[in-house]
């Protein structure tokens, strides 16, 4: 039985939690499994001392050879990246891509990397605009692998945000998805109440914060 996208976000955050822990690097979750709510998206709040990073985020994996096709739950003919587009809001709207070494085209993916990340470590999870992605209207690997950036390249070894850089986006897009009510998640993240209403307006499976603000470098 293969993991779904979500428990795969979910495992993944909790590994970068306890690997980036010497890094100044804390993540926050709640999630919809605690209130019966039926959001598929996940929001990110990226922190660090000198950014904000609102994300609407939703995953997708590489599926195995054996199935015939490379990212087969991303549907171009089902409109969900217009509906993930359209929900986003201020959130910059972005596809995570969970890779591996047994697809169909995998050896797409081995190009590429600095020090430490090499390989498949380089490509197992890529971001692209969800807009890049939606104008492509596939969910081949040869098409999407382009608009695709490993996922630590949101953020510079120096802390600082770099979604214009690693998503072709303009400033002023990474700068708007940070109003008032996305930072008021900082504070009340703990709040079983606030977060439930959070989620269910947002029609979010959870949300994550990300907090480099105690960041430590290398």
């Amino acid at each position: 039985m293969a993991l779904q996208e979500e428990t795969l976000t979910e495992m993944l955050l909790l590994r970068m939690a306890r690997d980036h822990a010497k890094h100044g690097l804390t993540v926050t979750m709640f999630n919809k499994t605690e209130e019966g709510i039926n959001g598929a998206d996940w929001e990110w709040i990226v922190r660090t001392p000198w950014c904000d990073l609102g994300l609407r985020v939703q995953a997708k994996r590489l599926y195995h050879s054996s199935k015939g096709s490379d990212y087969g739950g991303l549907d171009p003919a089902s409109g969900q990246s217009a509906k993930l587009i359209a929900n986003a809001g201020t959130c910059i709207p972005l596809y995570v891509f969970f890779n591996h070494d047994h697809g169909s085209n995998s050896k797409l993916l081995h190009g590429g990397g600095e020090y430490p990340y090499r390989g498949r470590s380089y490509w197992g999870c890529s971001v692209a605009c969800a807009k890049k992605v939606a104008a492509e209207k596939s969910n081949v690997l040869s098409k999407l692998k382009k608009h695709m950036k490993p996922w630590h390249r949101l953020v510079t070894s120096s802390g600082k945000c770099d979604a214009k850089s690693a998503l072709g986006i303009d400033l002023g897009e990474a700068e708007r998805s940070m109003p008032q009510d996305r930072r008021e998640v900082f504070e009340r993240i703990r709040e079983r109440d606030f977060m439930s209403q959070y989620i269910l307006q947002r029609d979010l499976a959870g949300v994550a914060i990300l907090d480099f603000s105690d960041f430590r470098g290398d």
